[in-house]
């Protein structure tokens, strides 16, 4: 994917403060409770100073507190969009459409910026915006992809640091870590599909190799961009984590199946950008969806609504069946968005990830757990991605059931983040 990068100008906007709030609690009756694994039937679950203190039946808590009477409905954890690449106002446009968390997969922005990030997940006060985990720069040669996309950027701004065949990997690794990244992102992909020669610098497989190992000795997760058959095995011989885009050029074997499920390592699919790298208008349909279209700032709408120069329905195809075939196969499946490319845009195409999930084989329940519990889990953030005692209040109710029809998510009633409801009004 071609994924989008903005000026640090205007990254080191993204990240608003806390906002001083009131103590998030709140007691939910009768709701029918996804914890993120599983449905666990009708519960009550009570909130106190934005965690989760008891999910139960009949629960009772003291006076005066706000109680919803959610009989009929769904609460589940909010969403989390394991793959995004932030730009200012991309967080308060997620959480509107209760995608709480983000993990970004490239960013130029400044220690200031990520330490505000910091501080936000771990407090517990309202907030407008999603919490964000961070890749910082990632690991790709000297005009390898993400570079060709800093070719208009003013001289004023400084490029992102790359790593030519004669650094020291070890050092760029640590500097990666002493800037903030959670985890380290590694980028091999030269554009070459059947059909379509490469154009892009990239690492020699066995440069590749060691700069996974020199990834991998920082004791960080490691994410590797890669959408061909060829460096996803060199990738997972070598140590990564995950595999960021599922493989599109040709089918996944079954030696490949294996070493993924022996090292843990799992997929994020990205079907959402391949839909509309095809051509299919699955965003313009999500644009125009009731439950859907209110929500959405102008800008969004216009997200959604571009197309790709060269479609490539070739790519999907591939993509999907890949999917599908590595969850049969019991390969963790994470949902991630690679928004903002062209006909994705922050909060929405989420939904849209979750039914491109199910139509490529997945069930209802194994997609709600790609958009919660497992993205959770993979990246070690603990407190989140599940509904249970001492767990943030980051939750969802729904009118359906998702676990029958994953299109039911789109159909949000309440958001709350840190036990807070979110106003889901666009801004103008």
């Amino acid at each position: 994917m071609r994924l989008v990068i903005f000026p640090l100008s205007l990254v080191a906007m993204v990240g608003a403060a806390p906002i001083p709030a009131q103590d998030g609690s709140v007691l939910i009756h009768n709701a029918r409770v996804f914890d993120g694994t599983r449905m666990l039937g009708v519960r009550d679950v009570l909130v106190e100073n934005g965690r989760i203190s008891a999910i139960g039946k009949r629960l009772t808590a003291s006076a005066g507190l706000e109680t919803v009477d959610a009989k009929g409905r769904t609460l589940m954890p909010g969403l989390i969009d394991g793959h995004v690449h932030v730009f200012p106002g991309a967080q308060s446009d997620a959480l509107r459409f209760g995608v709480t968390t983000v993990f970004d997969m490239y960013s130029a922005a400044d220690q200031q910026t990520v330490n505000r990030w910091r501080v936000q997940r771990t407090s517990n006060l309202a907030v407008s915006e999603a919490d964000t985990y961070t890749a910082g720069v990632g690991a790709t040669p000297p005009g390898g992809h993400p570079m060709e996309l800093f070719t208009d950027t003013s001289p004023d701004v400084a490029k992102p640091v790359t790593l030519a065949p004669d650094d020291d990997a070890t050092a760029f690794m640590k500097a990666r870590v002493s800037s903030g990244s959670d985890y380290i992102k590694v980028l091999q992909d030269d554009g070459t599909r059947p059909g379509q020669p490469g154009s892009l610098p990239t690492f020699s497989s066995q440069r590749f190799a060691l700069v996974l190992q020199a990834a991998k000795a920082t004791g960080k997760r490691v994410v590797v961009h890669v959408q061909q058959l060829k460096d996803a095995r060199v990738a997972v011989a070598n140590g990564t984590d995950a595999l960021e885009h599922a493989i599109c050029d040709a089918p996944v074997d079954d030696a490949l199946i294996a070493a993924m499920k022996a090292g843990g390592i799992v997929q994020t699919a990205t079907l959402a950008t391949y839909a509309g790298l095809a051509g299919t208008n699955d965003a313009h349909l999500l644009a125009a969806e009731p439950a859907v279209s209110p929500y959405l700032t102008q800008r969004q709408r216009g997200m959604l609504g571009l197309v790709w120069r060269h479609p490539r329905p070739n790519d999907f195809a591939i993509a999907s069946a890949n999917v599908g075939r590595l969850a049969r196969a019991g390969v963790r499946i994470v949902a991630g968005t690679d928004a903002p490319n062209p006909t994705t845009a922050f909060g929405p195409s989420l939904h849209l990830e979750l039914k491109l999930l199910v139509r490529a084989g997945l069930t209802p329940t194994q997609a709600l757990v790609a958009a919660t519990s497992a993205p959770a889990g993979f990246f070690g953030t603990t407190d989140r991605g599940r509904l249970a005692p001492g767990l943030k209040a980051d939750m969802l109710l729904i009118d359906g059931d998702p676990t029958k029809d994953i299109t039911a998510t789109q159909r949000i009633v309440k958001i709350w983040k840190n036990g807070h409801v979110i106003n889901r009004s666009p801004p103008s």
